[in-house]
Formats: C-alpha cells, structure tokens, sequence
C-alpha cells in the first residue's frame, strides 16, 4: 500500500499544492480543477524513478487511463498482455465497456494500488454508479485505489486530497445553490 509519495523536483512543480502527497487505504481520490496535478501525481506513482514513494509492504501499481487503451489514439506500447486484451476489446467497445471489462480482467490483489485517471470521462449517470460500485468491491478486497476525478458520486466514503484548498466545499455550495433554485 501507498502511505505518501514525495514529489521529485520535476513533478513536484507541476503539482500546485503537494510536495508530499499523503494516502490512505481503501478509496483516495485526487479532486481539483483541472491543471491542479491529479494526472501528474498519477503518473508520478506509475513511472517515475526519482518520486520517492513510502510503502506499508511490496505495491505493485496498476495505472488504467481509458484513453490510453483506445488503440486508435494511443501513443504507448502495450506493457503486457492484459493491456492487449483490453486493447482489443477497446476496438468495439464504448469507454464505459472498456471501463467495465477493466475491473472483470484486471488482476488486482490487495499488494495493488489502481490508478484511475478521471474514469468518468465520457460516462453516463448509470454507468458512472456502476463504476463506483466496481470500485467498492474492489477496496473491499484490500485493494487500494487512487483515482483523479470530477465526479461528485464518487465523494462518498473516500479520502480526499484537495489539490486546490476549498474545491470540494465550493463544488457542494455551488449544488446546494444551484439545488435551492430548482427546488423554489
């Protein structure tokens, strides 16, 4: 399991509020404004050699960007075959199905720490609940999982690291208001 991760002078200037980034187990999710680091700090995790990273016991590091897997736009090699499966299943899939065949072919256990880059992009409001409850189970077997978001569904039950101080108290006034007008 992640406990933190100490940016390296490279990734720790693009991160606008971090340098030492704290994680806990279960669900974390990176939430901010876009340009605030959440894909930054998931790629530090993922490859670079010269973040340091402070484990509780051997972690091995499952980054899945949908986007990624689309071999129609993807610039990176396959790094092994579960990634050519998904590949190909992205051939004929929606994102939302590559999503899907993700959680069913992944093999997570609970020494995986799963990096999801916004998974709800292009997701609809049925979909994005599927994914949430793909996303339970898999915490409930010990896997950690670190995911960068905008979805406010996914804020139930997680441990939050605000990339901008008091994003997550203006995203829920801003529902709130926005809600009070609907309901008048």
């Amino acid at each position: 399991m992640l406990k933190a991760l100490h940016l390296c002078m490279n990734h720790g200037r693009r991160v606008k509020r971090y340098r030492h980034v704290p994680f806990a187990p279960g669900l974390n999710l990176l939430i901010g404004p876009n340009g605030t680091g959440k894909s930054t700090i998931l790629q530090a995790v993922s490859e670079c050699p010269h973040c340091r990273k402070i484990e509780e016991g051997p972690t091995e590091y499952v980054l899945f960007d949908s986007e990624q897997m689309n071999p129609r736009v993807s610039d990176r090699p396959a790094r092994n075959a579960t990634d050519m499966v998904l590949r190909a299943r992205a051939l004929f899939s929606s994102h939302g199905e590559i999503l899907q065949a993700a959680f069913s072919t992944l093999r997570l256990s609970p020494e995986t720490c799963l990096l999801l880059d916004e998974p709800e992009s292009g997701q609809d409001f049925e979909h994005v609940l599927a994914l949430r409850a793909a996303m339970d189970r898999t915490v409930a077997r010990g896997v950690q999982v670190i995911c960068s978001t905008h979805q406010v569904l996914f804020w139930d039950r997680a441990h939050f690291i605000e990339l901008r101080r008091g994003y997550r108290d203006c995203v829920m006034g801003s529902i709130r208001r926005v809600h009070g007008r609907e309901s008048t």
